[in-house]
């Protein structure tokens, strides 16, 4: 059993891969590296002492997708292929939209194909504006976001 994890070659996700890989897991990376860089997967992959399966290519693509479900017993899903540049996002809403909306779309649908029910996605803390207390839990309250 392995997990795929999206946009893992970016920072949040390669951290994600360490600590899975670490912990002894099987670990699918698909990354189309518009924010990352293969070299982060090849320093995780000395720390860990083992490599991630690493497919370059984008939650949009459901060709791609199919492929990595098909060829590896995927059992969870580890969602970090989100853009998430605030100011970014008002210059370009249909790129955003596509790329969140519908790349996570195609990227559920492949998974209901392929029986694969386990889903992490990864949000923004923004949710939550200035917050009240540190750390944020479920509980925090939401509002006064800027994005």
């Amino acid at each position: 059993m392995a997990i795929l994890v999206t946009g893992g070659a970016g920072y949040i996700g390669s951290h994600t891969v360490l600590a899975l890989l670490e912990r002894g897991e099987d670990v699918v990376v698909l990354d189309n590296l518009s924010n990352a860089s293969e070299e982060s997967l090849q320093r995780v992959e000395q720390l860990a002492g083992k490599a991630a399966i690493f497919y370059q290519g984008d939650v949009q693509d459901a060709e791609c997708l199919n492929r990595i479900f098909d060829g590896h017993n995927i059992s969870a899903v580890i969602h970090f292929a989100g853009l998430k540049a605030v100011g970014e996002s008002t210059r370009k809403p249909l790129e955003y939209y596509q790329n969140n909306v519908t790349g996570t779309l195609v990227l559920l649908d492949e998974m209901r194909r392929a029986g694969v029910h386990q889903f992490i996605f990864s949000s923004s803390a923004t949710v939550y504006g200035t917050p009240e207390q540190v750390p944020l839990v479920e509980t925090s309250r939401v509002g006064g976001t800027t994005n």
